[in-house]
């Protein structure tokens, strides 16, 4: 029997490529104009996610009129890990403030020491003082503007924090909303394809949260050993860049190297970087595997094209969350069997079937 693959008409071929490709331009667009929404529903969704098992159980646990109580507890849960983020950046942005004068203190002599081995290698390094001094206006704006980002950073996280109560209170009241004018044959099939694919998104959500706060919690520990200004902050810096693969690591290295080297120098500089790499390859690239499992394994390309396509939609926030959706995309496109090749064109190998 001939392959209908090769019975499909070229012409039509390319109108259903340009469509999609149409389509994927005009939403990438709607998402990066409807920034101010669509990112908090979409970081909502996955912290409900992460707070829906809890719910779950204390339902189970307590009597009908009590059930109330399970939302209060997993806001109070969320509430408090956004209050301690919050008051530890702040704080420690604080501190980075009051020492300024002592940081900039070590960089001029820094800069002097280099001045001196320079000249006496023969070698001349007054070309590069000017533009270094024209970076300074700029980066005080850079410095202005981050905090200006802080305050909308906050109301941006008071936002998501009512979206997720919102979706909390409204779990129970979905599968009555989705099975209106459905089968029941139809029904079925969506809700087990909703449910797996769900538990599937909540696992590699956990397995990356638990990872990248294993990751921030020892590698602060690390420069907390060492005398690191701010272990702290650096510690939740890299908790947080954890979930840009690749790119988050590098990123999250370049501050601490930064004061490491102001406080103690090079040699010091390089011992607190040296940690910090064999930290994120043991647990990036040995345990994070084994935790997260090979059906959701991600081709490295589209790990690096989603990271570049969200962050153009929203920014930082698309970096954060652009793997976390990509993965989402994937799993749920190996749950819709004419989009099933998609699902496994964007993983490193074929997804495990889990549900038929």
């Amino acid at each position: 029997m001939p392959d209908a693959a090769a019975n499909v008409d070229p012409g039509r071929q390319t109108i259903i490529i340009l469509l999609t490709l149409i389509t994927v331009i005009l939403v990438g667009w709607a998402l990066k104009a409807t920034y101010v929404v669509t990112m908090p529903l979409t970081l909502a969704f996955f912290v409900t996610l992460i707070l829906l098992p809890l719910q779950s159980r204390l339902n189970a646990w307590l009597p009908r009129p009590l059930r109330w109580l399970s939302i209060v507890v997993c806001m109070s849960v969320l509430l408090s890990v956004l209050g301690v983020l919050v008051a530890s950046v702040w704080f420690s942005l604080s501190m980075i403030l009051a020492k300024a004068p002592t940081y900039t203190a070590a960089a001029q002599q820094l800069w002097a020491q280099l001045q001196a081995l320079a000249e006496r290698h023969a070698m001349h390094v007054d070309i590069l003082t000017e533009p270094l001094r024209n970076l300074y206006g700029p980066a005080l704006g850079l410095v202005t503007s981050g905090f200006g980002y802080l305050w909308l950073l906050m109301a941006m996280l008071m936002l998501v924090f009512f979206l997720v109560l919102l979706m909390l209170i409204e779990a129970g009241e979905w599968r009555k909303t989705m099975t209106a004018g459905l089968s029941e044959t139809r029904m079925q099939t969506i809700l087990a394809t909703i449910a797996t694919a769900s538990e599937q998104v909540r696992r590699f959500l956990v397995v990356k949260t638990l990872i990248g706060a294993i990751t921030g919690a020892i590698s602060g520990l690390w420069l907390w050993l060492l005398g690191v200004d701010f272990a702290l902050l650096w510690g939740i810096v890299i908790f947080l860049l954890n979930y840009i693969p690749y790119i988050g690591s590098t990123i999250a290295v370049i501050p601490v190297a930064v004061i490491a080297l102001l406080q103690f120098g090079p040699e010091w500089a390089l011992v607190a970087i040296a940690g910090l790499i064999v930290i994120q390859q043991l647990l990036g690239n040995v345990i994070d595997p084994r935790l997260t499992g090979r059906s959701l394994a991600i081709s490295p390309l589209v790990v690096l094209v989603s990271i570049v396509f969200w962050g153009w939609i929203w920014g930082l926030a698309g970096m954060l969350v652009g793997v976390l959706l990509t993965a989402t995309i994937v799993i749920v496109f190996d749950h819709i069997p004419a989009l099933r090749p998609l699902a496994t064109l964007l993983s490193r190998s074929a997804p495990d079937r889990q549900y038929r």
